[in-house]
């Protein structure tokens, strides 16, 4: 579906703050923080683009984009649950959660305006899915994300995606951690 037939949805995409606690001055001690960060970068670099680049490949395939968008909104789930210095929760329960409580960390956002942006009032397995308000709102987080997600998708991203890595790790040695702790969502991607 386009963005003109969900105008309302497209324009709370555009409004939702983006990483609001950056703003405010959310803080974490040193160690947990770069953890935490670390970890919201891979996932959206590594997870979040994947699975945008799903939605775009899936215009013909709408029970697909339906699948994908709901994995997207518990990835990004699990993502503000760990900038919150939240133990993240299982993935049984991610959307539950989502809509319950809303997100803080990655959007100011409450469960209400997850349903509209991600368009969940639509049937599921119909033949249409609403992905448009979705894509303003990966690139606005993209933007405001407090540093570079290189594309690991693309030839020329592999570069940055390497001294990406190096300077996570020396982020992590200086704050006393073990970039070992990647690892796990490394294997997993």
């Amino acid at each position: 579906m386009t963005t003109a037939r969900h105008p309302r949805a497209h324009e709370l995409a555009l409004s939702l703050p983006a990483f609001p606690s950056v703003t405010t001055g959310h803080a974490m001690p040193s160690a947990q923080g770069v953890a935490a960060w670390v970890q919201a970068a891979w996932l959206m670099l590594a997870e979040g683009r994947a699975y945008v680049e799903d939605l775009e490949g899936g215009e013909e395939q709408p029970q697909m984009q339906q699948a994908v968008k709901l994995r997207f909104l518990e990835q990004l789930l699990d993502i503000d649950l760990r900038l919150a210095g939240r133990v993240p929760v299982d993935d049984a329960h991610c959307l539950a959660v989502a809509l319950e409580y809303g997100m803080t960390e990655v959007l100011g956002a409450s469960g209400t305006d997850l349903v509209e942006v991600f368009g969940l009032e639509e049937e599921f397995g119909g033949d249409e899915c609403q992905v448009g308000s979705v894509y303003p709102l990966w690139e606005r987080l993209l933007a405001a994300f407090p540093g570079e997600l290189p594309d690991r998708l693309v030839a020329e991203g592999q570069r940055d995606m390497l001294l990406t890595l190096r300077t996570w790790a020396e982020l992590a040695r200086r704050a006393g951690l073990d970039i070992g702790f990647l690892a796990p969502f490394m294997k997993a991607a």
